[in-house]
């Protein structure tokens, strides 16, 4: 005679109905600590692009009034930096007078190209002078726009953005300086740690 079903639970189905249904929510637990972990270096990236690039403008030192280069073209100038007590140094006048400016690193085996420029908001910004996907390592000013010499891609001076061209996503890689006495200085452990992008 067959056993009649009955709606009561035992204790040996009360755990296993238990254990499925840890089971069933592991995975979901899983997902999201995935996510998660996934999500947080994207809203660190987000964010430092936002408050760097996304408000319209580059890290820089403000070192005179808004410039004005519509309908101009600029050249780079070639500098030649001294490196000397942890640090590369230029003279700030310089980079004001000339608006960009070319000079190189060169130590323990190891050769940066470098630029300074002159935002249109009159910011002094310092960069590694490479368009990375080319190898290019000059630049130059036409209107308010920075153009790789080789490739021809444009980037906007003041955000660094992309404007037209094939290296879009490769500006000159941007660096931390001071100013010191009239010198612009880039601290030589930032540059001995670069490594391009692509």
């Amino acid at each position: 005679m067959k056993e009649k079903k009955t709606g009561v639970k035992t204790g040996s189905e009360t755990k296993r109905d238990k254990l499925l249904s840890e089971k069933k929510k592991f995975p979901l637990v899983k997902m999201i600590v995935v996510s998660l972990v996934a999500a947080i270096p994207l809203a660190w990236f987000v964010l430092r692009n936002s408050s760097e690039t996304g408000s319209g403008s580059v890290a820089g030192t403000k070192v005179s009034e808004k410039v004005s280069y519509k309908n101009q073209t600029i050249r780079m100038t070639p500098v030649d930096a001294v490196a000397g007590s942890g640090s590369i140094e230029i003279p700030a006048e310089i980079v004001k007078d000339k608006k960009i400016v070319y000079f190189e690193y060169s130590k323990a085996g190891k050769q940066v190209p470098l630029m300074a420029y002159i935002a249109p908001s009159g910011k002094l910004v310092t960069a590694v002078s490479m368009c990375e996907p080319c190898r290019s390592t000059k630049f130059h000013i036409e209107g308010e726009e920075m153009v790789c010499n080789a490739c021809g891609t444009r980037w906007t001076m003041e955000g660094l953005k992309g404007v037209s061209g094939g290296c879009l996503a490769y500006p000159p890689d941007v660096v931390a300086h001071t100013i010191e006495g009239g010198k612009v200085k880039i601290q030589e452990t930032i540059i001995l740690d670069w490594k391009p992008r692509v």
